[in-house]
């Protein structure tokens, strides 16, 4: 694969998990930076669109902008109706986004672990181990590095979980393939049951947030959780600089000058 050829695949799926893209971007001083970049920017993106806040008193206006509008189709031609319906139809439109916005940004981090995995289901497909030095080369991203063996690893990328970034692993286990997440600055006071009707598992805490492990119903996981903690040196949270940058000044500036015209 020439560099060319990486970057347009790149720019396709920056968080892609392709062997080929990978493969290339450990041996090219060149693509590596941008790699990093690019991949960077779209976690930012993500996390932006996850943590849209609606304003102060939205429904509210949407709600009362809707009666005036009702009012004004009473004394106007006919157009103005179709106007209002289509007015109406973006307010709902925008409301509802805003809500399930919200709603996931609130999921329970249990919920969470299973929602990604479903989301990300084409991982567990994965059926050869891949290289020490592709595992080790996503947690020097994080500043950690692999103190111990942790097993053969079929699948590793840097990953979103709600607003931070991590570390997502594929193992394979006794039932089927086991997802563990490293989660930098997702604290959790004691070990938390992870479940779904297909999946089991539990997120351990440690110093610097919590690793989920996660395998089919059935599988033994307890103890794994613990055992890749001890395997991987992970800096403490100050160190690491795990968190991703929530909505910015611009959004906030954008509601302040909204709220001034309205």
């Amino acid at each position: 694969m020439n560099c060319l050829d990486f970057r347009r695949r790149l720019l396709t799926d920056p968080l892609s998990g392709d062997e080929d893209l990978l493969s290339h971007e450990a041996t090219c001083t060149t693509c590596a930076p941008f790699a990093r970049d690019l991949r960077a920017r779209e976690i930012r993106m993500r996390s932006l669109l996850q943590n849209v806040v609606p304003p102060p008193g939205l429904a509210e206006r949407v709600s009362l902008a809707a009666r005036f509008q009702q009012r004004a189709e009473r004394r106007r031609q006919w157009w103005y109706s179709a106007a209002a319906g289509v007015l109406l139809a973006v307010g709902v439109s925008m409301a509802s986004l805003f809500s399930t916005s919200i709603e996931r940004t609130n999921v329970a981090l249990a919920q969470s672990v299973i929602n990604h995995i479903e989301d990300e289901a084409s991982h567990l497909r994965a059926a050869h181990p891949i290289p020490t030095t592709r595992v080790n080369g996503v947690f020097e991203r994080f500043g950690a590095e692999l103190a111990a063996d942790i097993g053969p690893v079929h699948f590793a990328a840097e990953c979103l979980m709600r607003q931070r970034n991590g570390v997502h692993l594929v193992m394979p286990g006794r039932m089927g393939p086991v997802t563990v997440f490293f989660m930098p600055g997702e604290m959790a006071d004691t070990t938390m049951p992870v479940a779904s009707a297909r999946f089991n598992g539990e997120i351990v805490p440690t110093h610097w947030g919590s690793i989920a492990v996660v395998g089919e119903a059935g599988e033994a996981v307890d103890g794994l959780g613990e055992r890749l903690a001890a395997a991987v040196r992970w800096p403490d949270p100050v160190q690491a600089g795990v968190s991703v940058p929530v909505v910015g000044e611009l959004l906030a500036a954008g509601l302040v000058t909204q709220q001034k015209n309205g």
